[in-house]
């Protein structure tokens, strides 16, 4: 078991985080709680879009063409409501129940993931740990991709800023039938860290739901007269699509050239404070539009989600100029970037890890 990660204490950050508080609940205690109903309204809209939009794609199943685009559509309802529904639902936001909140998580499941041990990465151990190797499952280290800059270099690495452009397309798909599976059997993952043991009842549920998703995505249309070629082709092209339109969202807001991936010493204390481990490792990306508000549930502004997560997202546009003003004031590291400069300074970590495994290698190759 490794040992557990503690940030550097520190008075005057602690301070700040009090104030900083206080002055966020200042302006959100005045901001219009409709948007918490409107919240609820987009909720319902997302789902209810899902259903029409794959009932549609069966209605029209003679017409290959519009069954495929329809099932790509579903790749983007699929994101919005992760977005706007899944990741708002584990922090509590959707409803003011928690077993509100919890059952609608089971969406989640009815998409193909596995809403359990998501709410167990996000919550345990990506809000605890964001940029920490090892410990921050959101960006838990795959083989193919070195993310980390001071995790192990492997000959492929030399590469992987040419393999993402193949790699990345295919990231739901991996979510969905690959990644799922090894948090709940492979014992190095980082979620088993936090998590001693599973219930069995959500051994049932991975299994129940991963078949429901291929059966009613897949089996369902061949059933009504669908081709077999078509109905795996739509299902990829739909998590393809999803996968990109993801990408282009999640990819923004940690790993990128911008931000430090602080490495814990060998009893796991870490070199900063928790409140400046949340500037130097988070970025928020400059966008405030209908879209952002309404189909992105406001992800863009990720530092104010990351320092104070118990604050709804529908006022995270006024919060986040608070925690602007007062970094600057303060000394902290605040940092926003257009989508576009976020996803490029993401490439340029890509292709910062990539040369460094070529250089690593080439010493190896010239001292042997």
């Amino acid at each position: 078991m490794s040992v557990d990660i503690t940030f550097k204490q520190n008075s005057t950050d602690n301070k700040h985080y009090r104030i900083l508080k206080k002055k966020v609940d200042a302006v959100v205690k005045d901001l219009p709680k409709s948007r918490n109903t409107a919240k609820k309204v987009t909720t319902f809209f997302c789902i209810s879009l899902y259903v029409i939009v794959y009932f549609l794609a069966l209605y029209n199943i003679e017409h290959t063409g519009l069954y495929y685009m329809l099932y790509a559509c579903l790749g983007l309802v699929i994101v919005f409501i992760f977005l706007n529904i899944i990741h708002d639902a584990v922090h509590n936001h959707v409803f003011k129940k928690n077993w509100s909140n919890n059952l609608v998580l089971i969406v989640f499941d009815l998409l193909g993931a596995n809403s359990f041990i998501w709410k167990n990465r996000h919550i345990k151990m990506h809000h605890n740990y964001q940029n920490i190797m090892g410990w921050d499952s959101d960006i838990e280290q795959a083989g193919p991709v070195k993310i980390y800059p001071a995790s192990e270099t492997k000959p492929i690495h030399k590469k992987q800023h040419i393999l993402v452009f193949f790699m990345y397309p295919l990231y739901l798909f991996n979510w969905i039938l690959i990644r799922d599976f090894k948090d709940f059997f492979q014992k190095d993952r980082c979620i088993k860290k936090k998590l001693d043991k599973i219930p069995p009842i959500e051994y049932v549920k991975l299994f129940f739901f991963k078949i429901f998703f291929i059966f009613y995505m897949v089996f369902i249309p061949i059933m009504l007269g669908q081709s077999v070629a078509t109905a795996l082709g739509a299902l990829l092209l739909m998590l393809v699509v999803g996968s990109l339109v993801a990408l282009t969202i999640l990819l923004t807001a940690h790993p990128n050239l911008t931000n430090e991936f602080p490495v814990p010493d060998e009893n796991g204390k870490m070199p900063n404070s928790w409140l400046e481990h949340q500037f130097i490792t988070t970025n928020d990306v400059t966008m405030d539009s209908w879209f952002s508000r309404n189909l992105m549930g406001n992800f863009n502004y990720h530092i104010i989600h990351h320092i104070y997560p118990n604050i709804s997202p529908v006022y995270s546009p006024e919060a986040t100029q608070v925690i602007k003003e007062y970094a600057e004031e303060n000394g902290f590291q605040y940092k926003s970037w257009t989508i576009w400069k976020a996803l490029y300074h993401h490439y340029k970590l890509i292709k910062y890890n990539a040369d460094n495994a070529v250089a690593e290698f080439n010493i190896l190759e010239e001292d042997m």
